[in-house]
């Protein structure tokens, strides 16, 4: 299958890019629970059921929902269609040899004592952030195993058997030692964030050795691979070693003890969770900086020095962000974990340090942090956000009965009140958002036609009109299914 980010725009026109969901708005559909007001931990697990959801990705081509089920050691794939359905089951999961098994790494037989279970090319324990890239691969912090997984073909994989292609950060699939604190380009200790830019360069942030490691052409790389690069302060205090990073550090160059969640902009611009400082850092063409560097923007906190966190909070401050993401417009979204948010940026490298907030999710202000009950408007520990090919945000919720919230535009169809009949015919143009196709149909004639244009402008040529006034419905379909219409009056001319 051939695949690009061509196809996708073709697939959606210009539609792709939707708008910011307005503040404090509804969920429209979620995963892993039957209703918006449930909060039902299933043992054992279904198909359909979800506990302590970290990752959410989208393959952009095929529109499927990759879910990182952490509580049940597993990946949930749901098709592009079932993944818009509130309570829908999986098509296929990733790591598990059935949707009832939960135990880490299948549950094999540890053969060291020391450890768990041991690891294998099928096995997963404890995924955290997922990230699948533009040729379809999905990559995968697999957290307990200390190494990151590439399944090529992802969309494609069948379930319960399916196989990881590459290990990163261990020698072979069967190994899971954790990378001492005295190396800066190998191994990881936690592997937590995860992104590869356009580049094809897989970023990876270590929540055990406070860095954020680059490995440049990931695609080739096999094993116990060195990273071309990082982001971390080494030698941040007197007594220490040299080679080794530190952590519980502020600085522009310093994570606290959890770097975590992680984006890429289109631009090349690096942003990184740095929950345990209670900020989020931008690192600017980061590619080209130095082993090290400075961070150049800091959001959440008024400079690199401070590590605040309000009470009540503000459209400045963050709690224990974990997580990142950037929407196809630009904008950058943030999991604001302890108050119960989530936060959105619609400019964020034209701010300057400590900028506002322009959206929140889950709060009817930027000042509150209620935590629940769960409603459609409700956020309980947000964890990674992704962004689907028709602009919809995925939001997962770490809780023992996770799940995942979907919020998209509402379909709106612009279109005149009325227009003149010329002969038999009448020319109808308009506009559209959140709609991915637009047809029409005339009072009187069977069936709905297809408008011409693209979904966002649209035009059609209504027929046959031998009547006074004549209506047409014109009516716009989002990716998911949902809809919107518009009657237009077409009036014979006197």
């Amino acid at each position: 299958m051939k695949r690009s980010l061509i196809l996708f725009a073709s697939l959606l026109g210009s539609s792709a890019l939707l708008g910011q969901p307005s503040n404090h708005a509804p969920a429209d559909s979620l995963l892993g629970q039957a209703s918006f007001s449930s909060q039902v931990e299933v043992t054992p697990p279904s198909a359909s059921s979800l506990s302590l959801v970290e990752g959410v990705a989208v393959d952009l081509t095929s529109g499927k929902l990759f879910v990182a089920d952490s509580g049940n050691h597993r990946i949930l794939r749901f098709a592009s269609t079932e993944a818009y359905r509130t309570n829908a089951a999986a098509e296929a999961v990733f790591g598990q040899p059935d949707f009832t098994s939960r135990s880490p790494n299948r549950g094999n037989a540890d053969l060291d004592a020391l450890r768990g279970s041991d690891p294998s090319a099928n096995s997963l324990d404890s995924p955290l952030n997922l990230s699948v890239d533009a040729a379809g691969r999905l990559w995968v912090a697999d957290s307990g195993n200390a190494r990151v997984l590439r399944y090529n073909q992802a969309s494609e994989k069948p379930s319960f058997m399916a196989t990881a292609d590459t290990v990163i950060g261990q020698p072979n699939f069967a190994s899971d030692a954790p990378a001492a604190n005295d190396v800066a380009d190998s191994g990881f200790s936690i592997p937590a964030g995860i992104a590869v830019d356009s580049a094809g360069r897989l970023w990876v942030s270590d929540s055990g050795i406070p860095r954020v490691l680059r490995f440049d052409d990931a695609a080739s790389l096999f094993g116990d691979a060195a990273a071309s690069g990082y982001f971390g302060e080494k030698d941040g205090h007197p007594d220490n070693n040299p080679s080794t990073f530190d952590s519980g550090l502020v600085s522009a160059s310093s994570f606290g003890a959890t770097p975590y969640g992680l984006a890429v902009d289109q631009q090349g611009n690096l942003w990184v969770a740095d929950a345990s400082n209670n900020r989020v850092l931008g690192f600017k063409s980061a590619a080209t900086k130095s082993n090290g560097a400075d961070a150049d923007l800091v959001l959440g906190q008024g400079s690199f020095l401070t590590r605040d966190s309000p009470d009540p909070p503000s459209a400045t401050s963050m709690s224990s962000p974990y997580y990142v993401a950037i929407a196809p417009d630009g904008a950058l979204w943030v999991s604001d974990f302890v108050n119960y948010r989530v936060l959105g940026f619609v400019n964020p490298a034209q701010e300057s340090n400590g900028a506002p907030a322009n959206r929140v999710l889950g709060q009817a202000d930027f000042v509150s942090r209620l935590a629940g009950p769960p409603t459609p408007r409700s956020i309980d520990s947000p964890s990674q956000i992704a962004f689907a090919r028709d602009g919809s945000l995925f939001l997962g919720q770490y809780l023992d009965a996770g799940s995942v919230k979907r919020w998209s535009d509402p379909v709106i169809i612009s279109a005149p009140k009325s227009v003149t009949v010329k002969g038999s015919r009448a020319k109808i143009k308009g506009t559209a958002s959140g709609a991915t196709s637009i047809a029409y149909e005339v009072a009187g004639q069977s069936g709905f036609l297809p408008a011409t244009g693209s979904a966002t402008q649209w035009s059609l040529t209504a027929k046959k009109l031998a009547k006074k006034v004549t209506r047409v419905t014109i009516r716009g379909t989002a990716f998911d299914g949902r809809t919107g219409t518009a009657t237009v009056k077409a009036v014979k001319e006197k």
